[in-house]
């Protein structure tokens, strides 16, 4: 059974795991955007080419079994069950068909916060210059995110929608639960990007009070399963009927009649279902979820490997006394998810200038953002920091 002193050590003891990403030779912070995926996934890809080659048009039955395996590993991670999840390649696509739900001639305003991934943000900009009414908080301070939206909510209100971490600073968004009740209330849909908390934050929908509420995330980044694997949780016992409805929404794919009044919808969360798809992302997918269970990579322990290296980067960043008027370290470990985020005015050259050394980060406006992954040793992380270090002060001096 692995250890977090097995994983601190160097080399990582799941480094090996991860070989044609090549994680011990290279410092990757960019584990909030994407991880590297386990060589085991790989067998997906032949599993794949022999369901489309060899079963050709019978190969609908292994493709919706994998569907099922994905469905019931996202359920496991957010404390869901497999048949209130939707699937779909990205979180946008299901966000699409979360809105197409919404009665926007009876609650023309949508409530979210300034600093949300384009995902939903360039989304709703559009419904803005449509003629929806969309007000969007300012994501700082994040300590009272929820209290500054919730007096903005009233019967006009058809949505509101907002990420579990603020995406440019990392920060928690803390009181979730005390949102959905004031959703409630006023009858708006409660909508939740979760893909900064799943599978590596403590993140349930029973303990959270997010039961009623749409929740979506993605396997790209914590999940370690690459793009195309997103999933939608969809509030149990309700008859949701969305405009936006591909063919695998109905009760039956192939025998139902498309053209029938009313509209035959499945269950759950099968209605939010799309159409046709390439299920490589699902094969992959598969593979990835049964290596977390044979390694013991469960949610709770990969937060404690994630904890760990936030304090380690915040510890060695304090130690390196750097330059403030370079980059500052503004927030506890305690209030961050799961990346450090360090606030710099020439953060955008400082993420070029580690990668030309090989340190791997990325910057969103004024913050560099460090994302580690379980992968990586606690050497690996100091010597990233003494990086950053090097690459501070000869900003610092010109």
């Amino acid at each position: 059974m692995l250890s977090l002193a097995m994983l601190a050590q160097s080399p990582n003891a799941l480094a090996e795991d991860y070989s044609h990403a090549a994680v011990g030779a290279r410092i990757m912070l960019t584990g909030h955007v994407h991880q590297a995926i386990p060589d085991v996934a790989q067998r997906g890809y032949a599993e794949h080419w022999d369901c489309l080659n060899k079963y050709g048009e019978e190969r609908g039955d292994q493709v919706f079994e994998r569907a099922w395996r994905v469905r019931e590993g996202f359920a496991g991670r957010i404390d869901s069950a497999a048949d209130s999840i939707a699937l779909a390649a990205s979180v946008h696509e299901l966000f699409v068909r979360f809105l197409s739900v919404l009665p926007w001639s009876r609650r023309p305003r949508i409530i979210t916060v300034a600093s949300e991934h384009p995902s939903l943000l360039r989304q709703l900009s559009c419904l803005a210059e449509a003629g929806i009414e969309v007000i969007a908080v300012p994501g700082e301070p994040a300590v009272d995110i929820v209290e500054r939206i919730s007096v903005l909510i009233d019967d006009n209100t058809a949505a509101v929608c907002l990420g579990s971490v603020n995406r440019q600073t990392g920060l928690l968004v803390p009181g979730l639960d005390a949102l959905l009740p004031v959703c409630q209330k006023w009858g708006a849909e409660l909508f939740v990007d979760a893909y900064q908390s799943v599978n590596v934050l403590p993140f349930s929908l029973r303990g959270d009070n997010l039961e009623q509420a749409f929740v979506a995330g993605g396997g790209a980044k914590y999940c370690q399963m690459g793009n195309g694997n997103c999933f939608m949780h969809v509030p149990p016992g309700r008859d949701f009927r969305p405009l936006v409805s591909g063919w695998f929404g109905s009760f039956d794919a192939v025998r139902d009649d498309s053209a029938a009044r009313p509209l035959a919808y499945g269950e759950g969360a099968k209605r939010f279902d799309g159409s046709t798809y390439d299920a490589l992302p699902h094969f992959r997918a598969g593979h990835v979820f049964d290596y977390f269970e044979r390694r013991g990579l469960t949610p709770a322990f990969l937060h404690d490997i994630n904890r760990h290296q936030l304090a380690l980067l915040a510890k060695t960043f304090h130690a390196c006394d750097f330059n403030r008027t370079v980059i500052q370290l503004t927030a506890d470990v305690e209030y961050m998810g799961a990346f450090l985020a360090l606030s710099s005015p020439v953060a955008a050259e400082l993420c070029a200038r580690l990668r030309d050394i090989g340190v791997h980060t990325d910057y969103c406006g004024q913050w560099l953002r460090l994302g580690p992954a379980p992968y990586l040793s606690d050497e690996q992380l100091t010597d990233a920091m003494i990086a950053l270090q090097e690459v501070v002060e000869d900003c610092g001096a010109r």
